[in-house]
């Protein structure tokens, strides 16, 4: 009975564990680069599983953007979809999703949003070759629907919102992800459980 009690005690602390791991989706809301928009204002979000460090294809659950005319307030294009969403080495953390640099020669880091209606893009690329026969690195920031391109900035180097070591910053969060607080009363709850039936068992062997 003593090994029954200590193991349920355990089982509800690890469940109350996982619990307290399993991310939370987190909805970044879109940097605006007012200078390399073309008088236009990006607006919108984007949301992923709640994954931290390197995302892939699987962990974006969705996104929106919408595109305006800065001077008319007049809006001029606007997307969203569940999954059209096509990365390479974007990184996420509990308050951005970045672009880093390329690190290696052959490297292209990019996020692609397509939608029904019209594309927002980011991409980077190193370098390849030397010479007049090699390519320059590339950073290129665009939107464009079918008929128009808002902007779409195709340049050697472009200075958008960044990090301290260059990384790109596509949008922000408000506020990290926390734990609801039913989490926390699971883990606490579950800890103390399995304490006390520890010090039970370890009294009476006593």
């Amino acid at each position: 009975m003593k090994k029954l009690n200590l193991l349920s005690a355990i089982t509800v602390a690890c469940s109350a564990l996982i619990s307290g791991l399993q991310a939370a989706p987190i909805t970044y809301s879109f940097v605006n680069n007012a200078a390399f928009q073309s008088g236009y204002t990006l607006s919108g979000s984007i949301t992923t599983d709640g994954t931290i460090g390197e995302l892939s294809y699987g962990n974006f659950a969705g996104w929106s953007f919408t595109i305006t005319e800065t001077a008319t307030s007049l809006v001029k294009l606007s997307d969203s979809s569940p999954l059209n969403a096509f990365s390479n080495r974007i990184v996420a953390s509990a308050t951005q999703l970045t672009l880093p640099n390329p690190t290696g020669s052959l490297e292209k880091r990019f996020l692609a949003l397509l939608g029904a209606q019209g594309t927002l893009a980011w991409s980077r690329s190193p370098s390849i070759g030397s010479g007049a026969s090699g390519d320059p690195a590339r950073e290129e920031y665009g939107a464009l629907d079918g008929n128009d391109i808002y902007w779409n900035n195709d340049a050697e180097s472009l200075s958008l919102s960044s990090t301290a070591d260059g990384s790109w910053i596509i949008a922000e969060a408000s506020a990290a992800a926390v734990p609801e607080p039913s989490t926390y009363g699971l883990l606490f709850g579950g800890f103390t459980l399995a304490v006390v039936a520890m010090r039970r068992r370890t009294s009476k062997q006593a």
